[in-house]
């Protein structure tokens, strides 16, 4: 997920401000019918760690299984490579922080046995906490060698273990000027992978993305602030929701490509809608809100023909499980219970 991201233009914010005003009288009045994902979207969780075995033990083994048991037909895996600042001209695997090829090995192989399809997702964080879409090397091309050389290894990881979805980079907004590294990132894998590949684009990056039309899906980290208020009501999210969602049948037009959401996620905190992207803030814990925002994710996204599913940030091997906790996982949260409704609903 990303870092710190600017606030969107004055205007799309206005029209957010309205169309929320709008509706705060009656944001009570729900459907009646359950928010239910389409029956053949990607309906995915993306299980998340920073270090060389965790994807080995078993708490990242009890983890699968549970996000088998919400209806899942998708995982998602990460894998972190680092450098020193935003200006590094190489990454590197760090050997206690990147997960081992046998850890990620394992987490393939217990996800097959769940039944859950693969989907390998490579981030690169900086050392000094610079966000990754500030990622601007000095010499471009010595790091996009030395980026092609962690990615093409995943890549071959990800044929290997027979995943589907293989996402090229994650919110590496800055380096998109290098266009012609990126297209020759995107041939190499190909070369190697024989599964659909994505780049993840941070919400405020999308349209920006100049070869979407050399990947398989527009990938959205989705983080789109929807609320302007905490506690909002169920309506009141669902029509935060349609402003984004018009920019992005835009840019699916444009594209030609389906859109998935690489990442959506919400922390169980009071005011999560306002900024979903960011988290950092303290604040209370209300994971009944978390819970309405993924009734409002769900609902906005389900019955869409452009969109095929979507992964949701995240679930940690060792994180806590419970409701007394402002972290992004579902698990033991009402969050979860709204996941496991809509998505098993035929």
């Amino acid at each position: 997920m990303m870092r710190t991201r600017a606030f969107p233009d004055g205007l799309a914010v206005l029209a957010l401000v309205v169309s929320s005003a709008l509706l705060q009288l009656s944001c009570e009045q729900l459907p009646s019918a359950p928010a239910r994902a389409s029956a053949t979207a990607v309906r995915g969780v993306a299980l998340t760690e920073w270090s060389r075995d965790a994807y080995s033990s078993g708490s990242a083994r009890s983890a699968i299984t549970r996000i088998s048991s919400l209806a899942s037909t998708h995982l998602m895996i990460l894998s972190t490579a680092y450098q020193d600042t935003r200006a590094s001209s190489a990454l590197e695997v760090d050997s206690s922080l990147t997960p081992s090829e046998a850890s990620l090995r394992d987490a393939a192989a217990a996800a097959a046995s769940e039944g859950l399809l693969l989907a390998i997702k490579p981030h690169v964080d900086v050392r000094d906490g610079t966000g990754r879409s500030l990622i601007d090397p000095d010499d471009p091309s010595r790091w996009f060698e030395s980026y092609r050389q962690y990615l093409l290894r995943l890549a071959d990881l990800a044929e290997s273990v027979g995943a589907v979805q293989f996402v090229i980079g994650t919110e590496l907004a800055a380096t998109l000027k290098h266009e012609d590294q990126w297209s020759r990132t995107i041939s190499m894998v190909r070369s190697r992978f024989s599964g659909a590949i994505t780049y993840a684009a941070s919400w405020d990056e999308a349209a920006l993305v100049p070869f979407w039309d050399e990947v398989d899906l527009v990938g959205i980290d989705a983080y789109f602030p929807i609320t302007i208020r905490r506690d909002a009501g169920r309506f009141e999210i669902l029509s935060g929701w349609q402003l984004w969602l018009d920019r992005l049948e835009r840019l699916h037009r444009r594209a030609g490509k389906p859109v998935l959401l690489t990442e959506i996620g919400y922390r169980s905190i009071d005011g999560a809608g306002m900024a979903p992207y960011d988290f950092r803030p303290e604040g209370r814990v209300d994971a009944a809100e978390q819970a309405d925002l993924y009734w409002g994710a769900i609902q906005a996204f389900g019955d869409l023909d452009w969109v095929v599913g979507m992964y949701w940030w995240n679930v940690r091997p060792a994180g806590p499980i419970g409701a007394d906790n402002t972290e992004y996982s579902p698990l033991g949260k009402p969050a979860e219970a709204e996941l496991m409704m809509s998505w098993s609903e035929p």
